[in-house]
């Protein structure tokens, strides 16, 4: 026999409440919060494994929840005004946090690691590998080109993003001993507000929270969601 949507409405609402309990316990409840903010990297290689670009930006990572009592993970990043930038819905738990949606699966562990990986629309592999604490989010994420698109990077191009990211901006007074370190010599390294790696060697001053269409993992190609910017060092 069908329910009646009434009937249908009602159970739900009760069991909100259960769900929003394992929520407030659960993996990444623990880590919401402050953003971290820091620096993102990039290293570029071709399908035979050589190294043929490396480059520096700032980033950031923060847990959200949802109306619908599902927790999200926003990953944004900035480097020379592309981005690196990506969003991941799931369930939270005691047991931890897992996301898994249009082929692309992520975990993060009641301890801390965040270990994932998928195909992305059929034309990226994703593999995601990290660690959070309540100080530090840090993940690398590997992208490996399945099929290209007009203009872009040929299939087994490989992209190692590196998120290093604090929630006391140490990370992103880094930023110009990494680029250093990395040899990075190419175009300016970029802020996600538009200042060069020696001015991002302060601490931020301000940061203000701005909306972004970012790629999500979980649903429509992007979807605009809000994310930390510095906008004043």
């Amino acid at each position: 026999m069908a329910m009646k949507p009434s009937h249908a409405i009602a159970l739900l609402a009760l069991a909100l409440p259960a769900a929003a309990c394992a929520a407030e316990n659960g993996a990444a409840a623990r880590y919401a919060g402050e953003p971290y903010m820091g620096a993102v990297t990039a290293r570029v290689r071709a399908p035979d494994g050589t190294l043929k670009k490396t480059d520096v930006g700032t980033g950031s990572a923060h847990f959200e929840r949802l109306r619908d009592g599902r927790t999200r993970l926003v990953v944004d990043g900035l480097i020379n005004k592309q981005t690196a930038s990506f969003v991941l819905d799931g369930n939270d738990g005691a047991a931890g946090w897992r996301a898994s949606d249009e082929g692309v699966t992520m975990n993060l562990a009641p301890g801390g690691s965040l270990r994932g990986s998928g195909t992305a629309g059929g034309t990226q592999r994703l593999n995601f590998d990290g660690a959070v604490t309540d100080a530090h989010f840090g993940l690398d994420m590997e992208m490996e080109v399945l099929r290209s698109k007009p203009g872009g990077p040929p299939p087994g191009t490989k992209i190692l993003f590196r998120y290093d990211l604090d929630r006391d901006g140490t990370a992103s007074r880094g930023l110009g001993a990494r680029a250093t370190a990395a040899g990075i010599v190419s175009s300016p390294v970029r802020t996600t507000s538009g200042r060069s790696a020696a001015q991002s060697n302060r601490r931020c001053k301000r940061t203000v929270w701005q909306t972004r269409n970012v790629a999500s993992l979980s649903s429509a190609p992007m979807i605009m969601t809000r994310v930390p910017v510095c906008v004043q060092w």
